[in-house]
C-alpha cells in the first residue's frame, strides 16, 4: 500500500506538471475507480493531491497570501 500512495503522489507531480488541475484527480471519477474501501480511496485521492500541490508549490504557481486574497502584481 505504502508504494501505491508513493506512486500516486509521483502521478500528482507529473499531472500537475503536465497542466491538469485538481479537478483532474483520478480518484474523484469513482464510475472509472469503484471505491470499494473508502479509507485506501481517500488515502489515495490524498497522496495525489499532495504530490499535485508539491510540484504547484515547486513549479512557483501557487502566488496566493495567507489571507486568501489575490497577489498584487507590481
Amino acid at each position: 500500500m505504502f508504494e501505491d500512495l508513493l506512486e500516486m503522489q509521483e502521478r500528482g507531480a507529473r499531472d500537475r506538471s503536465l497542466g491538469r488541475s485538481l479537478a483532474d484527480n483520478p480518484m474523484s471519477k469513482p464510475d472509472v475507480l469503484p471505491i470499494t474501501d473508502l479509507q485506501e480511496w481517500f488515502s489515495m485521492f490524498d497522496a495525489w493531491r499532495f504530490g499535485w500541490a508539491i510540484e504547484d508549490a515547486m513549479a512557483g504557481h501557487i502566488d496566493m497570501p495567507r489571507d486568501g486574497r489575490p497577489a498584487r502584481r507590481a
